[in-house]
């Protein structure tokens, strides 16, 4: 089943369940030697959203969420640097709305694998009228998906 996987789309918002399916896409690379290419997508429906009230401080927004973005696949790469032993992992960070981008960057890179979090840190609130990310990426996707759940804790 593993064989022919050659590039793993592991979307992450920095949640607990996005960080287990990044342990576990490592997992799957190790064995099949595939490239990791994690993806942070800044939602702009959620910039637009704060910046309601300040317009001007949309372009601070946006450079603060980068640089957060930064700091956390910084953390995430040291503390699987055991795991990312021989995987050659890269980060991409986009703006735009998650699953669209996650659904393009998928067919952009010819992925053959997305291995993702269940739920990540959308609200109950949201998720219940607009569903989930991943149900999103489920619908829409045309190569298979690894929905990694809360529960499955993966070492780094």
């Amino acid at each position: 089943m593993l064989r022919g996987i050659k590039k793993i789309l592991v979307p992450v918002d920095f949640s607990e369940c996005s960080r287990n399916a990044f342990h576990y896409a490592l997992d799957i690379a190790r064995e099949t030697k595939a490239s990791v290419f994690i993806l942070n997508v800044i939602d702009t429906e959620l910039i637009n959203e704060i910046v309601r009230l300040d317009p001007s401080s949309k372009e601070h927004i946006k450079k603060n969420l980068e640089k957060n973005a930064k700091s956390e696949f910084d953390g995430m790469m040291s503390e699987s640097v055991k795991k990312r032993k021989g995987v050659v992992v890269r980060e991409l960070v986009e703006e735009g709305i998650p699953f669209i981008h996650i659904l393009k960057k998928a067919k952009d890179l010819g992925v053959d694998l997305i291995v993702m979090g269940s739920f990540g840190t959308s609200s109950p609130m949201r998720r219940l009228f607009f569903g989930s990310t991943a149900e999103k990426v489920l619908r829409g996707v045309k190569v298979p998906v690894v929905c990694v759940p809360l529960p499955e804790v993966i070492e780094g």
